[in-house]
């Protein structure tokens, strides 16, 4: 390719590029906002109150942008990078932190915020319980449908953690 048209330097382009990512990831958070007002948690951070003809206008206008973000970008020979991390090594990752909130619901863990009576106790480990198999049920589906050597080596780690094994990060054996 014709490098002649590049009129910055590698740190100036390194800037822009990493400002491009930035900006791209700012538009991705206003997406996730859009998408989280017709989310059904249980806890919604938005109110829905971007209406349909709205919503497909900052649509467009991120789209716009967008492609604006990547005809600069070629103007100095730039370009995206390709994705680095796993969609289901990453709903792995989350899972597993849900899983860990949820087993400091336990009674033991629960003390600390103040005496638990026997039928306290009873309840927190039920809820624990019911949780961690739904969620046990969502991890298990996920490790199903991975791709074939992350599969592998986030069933491991899985295993691991479910044996009570420490695990030192993603594929380190512990020593």
């Amino acid at each position: 390719m014709d490098e002649d048209h590049i009129t910055l330097n590698p740190n100036q382009r390194q800037r822009l590029l990493i400002t491009c990512k930035h900006v791209d990831k700012l538009l991705e958070d206003i997406e996730e906002t859009m998408n989280a007002t017709a989310s059904k948690s249980v806890f919604p951070s938005y109110a829905a109150d971007i209406t349909p003809q709205q919503r497909q206008t900052i649509e467009e206008y991120i789209a716009r942008i967008r492609r604006q973000l990547l005809q600069i970008l070629a103007t100095q020979s730039l370009g995206p990078e390709a994705p680095h991390i796993s969609a289901s090594h990453a709903i792995h990752v989350g899972l597993t932190f849900v899983e860990i909130a949820i087993a400091e619901l336990a009674p033991r863990y629960m003390r600390g915020y103040g005496p638990i009576s026997q039928e306290g106790a009873a309840d927190l480990n039920e809820i624990v319980t019911e949780l961690q198999s739904a969620v046990k049920e969502l991890h298990r589906y996920v490790l199903q449908t991975g791709s074939g050597d992350q599969r592998e080596k986030v069933e491991e780690l899985a295993n691991r953690e479910m044996d009570g094994e420490p695990t030192r990060g993603f594929g380190h054996k512990k020593q």
